[in-house]
Order: C-alpha cells, then sequence, then structure tokens
C-alpha cells in the first residue's frame, strides 16, 4: 500500500511504499518518514497550492485540530470541483478561432454570386464580434 512519506534531507514529499526508509532518486539517500495524511487529500491539497509550506501547515493542522482539518479538505475538495466544472464548461464552449469571442452564431450558408445557391444549405458558425465565418 502507497502512503506519503518525506525526505528529512531534501524535504520532497513523495507517494512511495510502506517499506520504504531511503530516497533513492536524485541521488538523495536521504531518510524517509511517513507523514500523517492520506493521498487523496494530499492530491487535493496539491491541487489548491504546490507550496510546502502550505503543505506542512496542513499536515500540522491534522494533527493538533482534526476538526478544523477536516472542514479545510471539505472546502478545498469543493473547491477543486468547481475549478473541474468550470473547466469542462469553458472547453465545450464555441469560440471563434479568430478573435476568441464567445458570441457566435449558426446558420445556413447564403447566396453567392460566384457559385449562386451551391452550398447555401450548408451550415456555419459566425462570430458576432470579428465576422469571422468557419464550418462547425
Amino acid at each position: 500500500m502507497n502512503v506519503i512519506k518525506r525526505c528529512k534531507k531534501c524535504e520532497r514529499y513523495m507517494t512511495c511504499d510502506e517499506t520504504a526508509t531511503i530516497h533513492k532518486a536524485f541521488n538523495c539517500n536521504g531518510i524517509l518518514e511517513q507523514v500523517n495524511i492520506s493521498c487523496d487529500d494530499m492530491y487535493i491539497i496539491e491541487d489548491i497550492s504546490t507550496d510546502k509550506n502550505f503543505l506542512q501547515a496542513m499536515i500540522d493542522l491534522k494533527e493538533k485540530d482534526p476538526i478544523e482539518y477536516q472542514l479545510k479538505m471539505s472546502q478545498f475538495k469543493t473547491q477543486v470541483q468547481q475549478q473541474k466544472n468550470n473547466k469542462a464548461q469553458s472547453s465545450n464552449t464555441v469560440k471563434c478561432p479568430k478573435c476568441g469571442s464567445t458570441n457566435i452564431t449558426a446558420g445556413q450558408r447564403g447566396y453567392s454570386l460566384l457559385t449562386g445557391f451551391i452550398g447555401s444549405g450548408s451550415t456555419v458558425n459566425r462570430c458576432s464580434k470579428c465576422g469571422h465565418k468557419w464550418k462547425p
């Protein structure tokens, strides 16, 4: 089973096997100590901040005030979930490839003097900001 450990020499946090005692990466050879935090909590904290001092503060908070720690972790989980939802929603939003505007309309291609009605039934996206047209 994997646990979170901290190298006493280089102060890096890592997920490793319970039996690991020496930090062999980066030719460090420092002694590893187990940290009282779950892998799931570690990933959530890292999504909030990659600062080692913040992580250490959260570990200290868990030891000193477990109720306050659980409250903070609940808030962090909600915040991370909202960020993921916002990111998924923004990736589904159609944007103009020319100017990046999200004010887009979709409609039928119009009549052209050159081609007449050929292709007039095909759908095109139009940017309301810059007027750029492209196929969906």
